[in-house]
């Protein structure tokens, strides 16, 4: 039994008692028992009445009665805008709601969620895709047109110069330039390993051969031919043997400890020193770049790069981890994985970070709160609205009819006990006498 029928049995039980002792009262009047209990009975049913009007005028009008009665419909907006205000000001403050969030160790979870899902590989996995659909829909011309529009702009604020030395610097310090003699010396040596170098050699000697030859008197041109008719002069051999002794050299340049290694790369160092040393090659670098920028064909040559790019990058064939993409990523996010899961400081500062970034976004927002309160109650009926209001307070309204019942026993019992034994007794027959 809800409250609101037990609220209405105790009004009906109050009246049915007040008539029976009304009834008891006309029969046995001269009783002291009979008069108290009516009296009690009479204020009770008063009392519950008058909270019975009291709490049905805030939803409707008690018994047709229209005078300051059905006060939520009446007072609708007014209502709404009391609640919405309430739930955003006061039971969503902003920092009511910070201080719940600031207690919350957002970072904690969402290590312990991404250890359990596989950490750095899965972060890799995850934004790879993302980065290759987006790779993807960007177009070659209009990236080379924009990279070619942005270089020609800030071409005079760079200094080419110093950015080949500060790159060069960087890259000897963390070991590039040897990676990069390396590599160039592999490239080289497949290349000289290659049967079209042979045929390469095999055409410079015979150029050679015709040049001498072409040069020569007839004498020289007659021991030429003794010489061939004999094999004494074989190209092919010639050819294999400068084949093999040009892979012998570049096998060399591979090896960091060797003389040839170390000059070259020495001369390199140094060459990129004097860079800027030498005037004449920094104008020279600059007429160079601005003759490059101004060349119609780098658009064709940084598209055709893009595209190249595009393809490597989002080439799907194989597994994911085997994707260029992942490769260059994985090594840098299994690195930043690996300091935040350790540092405790940075979880620290990136926890506080979301909790800004959080507070931020619900101050900014904050106003959406009480709007969506307001358009969710706007939308309800009159009835709709009561029976919110009664959902939410139905229970300590009913208990005011209840306690209208007690309370008027109470007051008229006492009362009762005033006017029988100090009011009539004693305080009229003095007020009597003073009179008279």
């Amino acid at each position: 039994m809800d409250y609101h029928k037990k609220a209405n049995l105790i009004l009906s039980i109050v009246f049915i008692l007040f008539l029976s002792a009304a009834a008891a009262e006309h029969f046995y009047p001269g009783y002291f028992g009979v008069r108290l209990v009516h009296f009690v009975l009479e204020a009770a049913f008063v009392g519950g009445i008058a909270d019975w009007f009291a709490v049905t005028a805030i939803f409707k009008k008690p018994l047709g009665w229209g005078f300051h009665t059905a006060l939520i419909p009446r007072n609708r907006e007014k209502v709404i805008q009391a609640i919405a205000t309430m739930v955003q000001s006061e039971l969503l403050h902003v920092d009511l709601i910070r201080k719940k969030i600031e207690g919350i160790s957002f970072v904690e979870y969402l290590i312990d969620y991404l250890n359990k899902k596989g950490g750095s590989l899965y972060l890799t996995n995850m934004v790879v895709p993302f980065l290759q659909s987006y790779i993807k829909k960007q177009s070659p011309d209009r990236l080379a047109n924009g990279i070619l529009d942005y270089l020609r702009k800030n071409a005079d604020a760079g200094d080419l110069v110093s950015t080949v030395q500060g790159v060069s610097g960087w890259a000897l310090n963390h070991g590039y330039i040897d990676i990069g003699l390396n590599r160039l010396a592999e490239e080289l040596w497949d290349k000289a390993a290659d049967g079209e170098t042979r045929q390469v050699i095999i055409r410079y000697l015979e150029e050679i051969k015709q040049q001498k030859v072409s040069n020569g008197g007839a004498i020289f041109r007659t021991l030429i031919g003794f010489v061939e008719m004999s094999d004494g002069l074989n190209l092919d051999e010639a050819a294999d043997a400068l084949q093999v002794e040009l892979l012998l050299t570049l096998r060399k340049l591979k090896d960091p400890d060797q003389e040839l290694r170390i000059t070259l790369k020495d001369n390199l160092i140094k060459g990129i020193i004097e860079l800027a040393q030498d005037s004449e090659s920094e104008k020279r670098i600059q007429q160079w770049k601005g003759d490059l920028l101004k060349d119609p064909s780098l658009v064709n040559f940084l598209e055709n790069l893009i595209t190249v790019i595009q393809e490597r990058l989002t080439d799907s064939s194989g597994t994911l981890e085997l994707n260029v993409l992942h490769r260059i990523l994985y090594p840098y996010f299994d690195s930043y994985w690996t300091e935040m899961k350790n540092n405790k400081a940075l979880q620290e500062r990136i926890n506080l970070f979301i909790v800004d970034l959080l507070c931020r976004v619900m101050k900014n927002e904050h106003d959406v709160i009480g709007n969506m309160v307001r358009e969710t109650l706007e939308a309800y009926t009159d009835e709709d609205l009561n029976q919110f209001v009664q959902d939410k307070a139905g229970n300590d309204l009913q208990w005011i009819r209840i306690n209208g019942s007690m309370i008027g026993g109470i007051v008229g019992f006492v009362l009762f006990i005033f006017l029988e034994f100090i009011y009539n007794p004693l305080v009229v027959p003095a007020v009597i006498n003073y009179f008279q």
